[in-house]
């Protein structure tokens, strides 16, 4: 097992919520809002840092263009069936990493602890919900709660408009469609996806960025 796979196993037996890798540190793990190294590893040097790099963008041309373009990236890793949502960065021109683990059971609404009033608003013919929020206050969560409520209950088309996708939903008694926003993915751009979105007969169209 290459090291950021045994990284990702520990996080998730520990039940982490998010990893950090940096240079000169010790793998770092969230849990339970504390930060917490991983012990039984060594501290990260630069050539680690690129070998996790490689693992992540596995040869993709446009991600490795992207992150040298943008000094960023945001994008995704499936890792025996357990996503994660991944920002790569730089600290000090090498590599540095946030990854966000995504869990495959995705709650009930009724479980999150929201006003009845907000699961009623979706009943409407029409008009615009915000979800917003600091990071991690989850915002991804109430939104994907309230798609999987919809899903379950309506008969809608809904259409989902995201960079990148975290939870995966499948087909109830509404029909799901999810696109992935980015060069090379399924739509170049949100506003693409948009406007491709009018000619889609979509009932509901959920748009999902961080920033």
């Amino acid at each position: 097992m290459v090291l950021i796979e045994r990284i990702i196993q520990e996080a998730i037996e520990k039940g982490a919520s998010d990893i950090h890798l940096l240079q000169g540190l010790k793998p770092i793990l969230r849990i339970s809002r504390d930060l917490v190294e991983i012990q039984d590893l060594d501290v990260l040097d630069e050539g680690e840092l690129y070998e996790v790099y490689d693992y992540i963008v596995r040869g993709n041309v446009t991600k490795d263009e992207i992150y040298k373009d943008e000094r960023k990236l945001d994008t995704s890793l499936v890792f025996n069936d357990t996503r994660l949502r991944v920002n790569v960065s730089y600290s000090m021109d090498v590599p540095t990493y946030t990854m966000r683990i995504i869990s495959n059971d995705l709650p009930p609404y009724e479980t999150l602890g929201l006003p009845e009033i907000i699961k009623t608003v979706t009943y409407q013919p029409q008009g615009v919900i915000l979800v917003t929020g600091k990071t991690n206050s989850g915002k991804s969560t109430t939104l994907n709660a309230l798609i999987d409520e919809i899903n379950k209950k309506q008969n809608k088309k809904i259409l989902t408009l995201e960079s990148p996708i975290e939870y995966r939903h499948t087909s109830k008694k509404s029909v799901i469609i999810q696109k992935e926003v980015g060069p090379g993915k399924d739509s170049l751009t949100y506003i693409d996806g948009v406007k491709n979105a009018l000619r889609e007969d979509c009932d509901i169209l959920v748009i999902r960025r961080d920033s």
